[in-house]
């Protein structure tokens, strides 16, 4: 008989194996350990649990399904190690898993909701065509601006760095949420200035 204990990764409610959990705490205090310098430390430590989070949803099931050592290690297997991170940026050769592009509205790139700009990174098509074509459509139909509010209300907004990775197509491992985040600093920083 094994223990069991309940746990909140990534606000959601997990039942894991303490084995399980003993080496899911030691991986993500590797983490910590290993970006204790970074200025975006707890971001990144949040979207990683967040993705863990998710890799565990989309393995269980049935709800209240024990979470096993092998499901935390296929998960360790999908985010990265602290020091396999350190080798892929140095041999400049990334392994990673295959990467799964979701539709987000692009606030950085926007005009007016990010609805075209995103689009155009899901399909991965110029967004100055999407954008031709709602015009398009308010001039002959006049159904684009109906079009194009219902998509800016059903289509969310891409707001946390691992979802600005998953409309980009890349894939969610801790080092390119390392890269957004310093990436995301480093233009908060540069327009302070």
């Amino acid at each position: 008989m094994k223990n069991t204990m309940n746990v909140n990764i990534g606000g959601q409610a997990f039942v894991i194996d303490e084995d399980a959990y003993h080496i899911l705490r030691t991986y993500l205090e590797s983490w910590e350990a290993n970006l204790f310098e970074d200025p975006g430390k707890r971001e990144i430590l949040d979207d990683m649990e967040s993705r863990i989070a998710e890799i565990f949803l989309a393995s269980i099931k049935v709800a209240g399904t024990v979470v096993s050592i092998s499901l935390v290690e296929s998960a360790i297997k999908i985010m990265g190690k602290p020091d396999e991170a350190e080798t892929f940026a140095d041999t400049n050769t990334v392994v990673t898993p295959r990467a799964y592009r979701r539709i987000y509205r692009d606030t950085e790139n926007r005009i007016l909701g990010g609805v075209c700009s995103g689009i155009s990174l899901y399909w991965r098509i110029d967004p100055i065509i999407f954008r031709l074509l709602f015009v398009l459509g308010v001039l002959f139909a006049g159904t684009g601006i109906l079009i194009y509010l219902v998509l800016w209300i059903a289509i969310p907004k891409a707001i946390t760095p691992a979802q600005k990775l998953e409309m980009r197509g890349e894939p969610i491992t801790v080092e390119n949420i390392r890269k957004a985040v310093t990436n995301e600093f480093n233009e908060v920083f540069s327009q302070k200035k």
